[in-house]
């Protein structure tokens, strides 16, 4: 194992790797690893090894120079050792591309000293637990950079300025149009993919029932698998009401950041969008149980404009963990959330 002193600044790091290869939400909380890589070493390039799923995440940033598909790299389209890396930093435990970067003979290689596979591919290795852990996601991430003798303690409250999503492509037209500049545009996300406890559809129907049409333009948005559910529980406010649209379905990713941007805020269970809103620092509002590992503690929404729902402690003793639905979540108030959304929205 190779020993640096935490507080000392590298040399011939030309060039560094970070690699997280999951889902918009995690991939979001890596970006600000960038922004502080960039802090402490501005002239080093920095290439992001993701999924093509979250390309457009990755390239949004102004902190990252490259974007490489993990799947290039895995069937061998693309060779570790042509991009002349000089270290990797695996935000995200990756067995297959740990060993491909040993293969490349990238000269550091820093990985989870929890992962028996890091251990055998990587040169340096950081001891920390996540799951058991009072840090937010994004604070966890940086503890791997210790090795880069980058300062790894970092408040919450400096997170917002380390994202550097401002490489946002143009709106289309057919998009534009489901906005409206003369009020404050919502973006409503009521699924999460599984990945987050959802408030429930009623509630979101309250909701829109409570906001004023003269003064808030709605959209629901969510995959083309989560338009059915969209279709089910809001199509008679979508018919009835001028002020609330549909949008499930009708994006890519890409599409989907933009449209954020041009928005005003979004409301969503503890998911991707909702850190891509406060990423981009518009007015994010989420609702998270408080059960870890996946309560706000760990997954808040961090942002210039960033809120959240959650009760203070779980009466069922998070009997919920594996099941669906949150008893936590679903109770909620609806004023509550109204509320808060006139008050940000400065229509109150």
């Amino acid at each position: 194992m190779i020993n640096l002193h935490h507080m000392i600044k590298l040399t011939n790091l030309n060039k560094i790797a970070i690699s997280r290869t999951d889902n918009i939400g995690d991939v979001v909380l890596a970006l600000p690893v960038a922004g502080l890589i960039k802090k402490y070493y501005p002239d080093t390039e920095v290439v992001f090894i993701g999924r093509s799923y979250t390309r457009s995440i990755i390239e949004s940033s102004v902190f990252v120079d490259r974007f490489v598909d993990r799947m290039d790299v895995i069937e061998g389209t693309l060779d570790l050792k042509s991009l002349n890396i000089d270290a990797i930093v695996f935000v995200f435990p990756d067995k297959e591309l740990g060993f491909l970067a040993k293969k490349a003979d990238i000269p550091l290689r820093i990985g989870s000293f929890r992962k028996l596979h890091h251990l055998l591919s990587c040169t340096n290795w950081v001891n920390f637990t996540r799951r058991n852990s009072l840090l937010h996601e994004s604070q966890l991430n940086f503890k791997l950079l210790k090795p880069l003798g980058i300062p790894t303690e970092v408040s919450k409250t400096e997170i917002p300025s380390l994202y550097g999503m401002k490489k946002i492509a143009p709106l289309p037209d057919r998009l534009a149009s489901l906005l409206d500049k003369k009020k404050f545009n919502l973006i409503i996300h009521p699924k999460s993919h599984g990945h987050g406890k959802e408030w429930p559809a009623y509630k979101y129907h309250e909701l829109c029932q409570k906001l004023s049409s003269d003064r808030f333009n709605i959209i629901f948005t969510g995959t083309d698998k989560e338009k059915p559910f969209i279709e089910e529980h809001f199509s008679d406010l979508i018919q009835s009401t001028s002020n609330i649209k549909n949008g499930a379905g009708l994006m890519n990713l890409n599409e989907f950041i933009s449209f954020i941007s041009a928005a005003d805020g979004l409301l969503a269970s503890g998911t991707g969008p909702l850190h891509v809103a406060a990423a981009l620092g518009k007015l994010s509002v989420g609702f998270f149980p408080p059960m870890p590992p996946v309560y706000s503690q760990r997954w808040e929404n961090l942002g210039e404009h960033a809120f959240h729902f959650e009760k203070e402690s779980c009466p069922q003793n998070y009997s919920c963990r594996k099941v669906k639905g949150c008893e936590c979540v679903e109770s909620i108030d609806v004023d509550r959330v109204a509320e808060l959304l006139m008050r940000e929205a400065h229509l109150g």
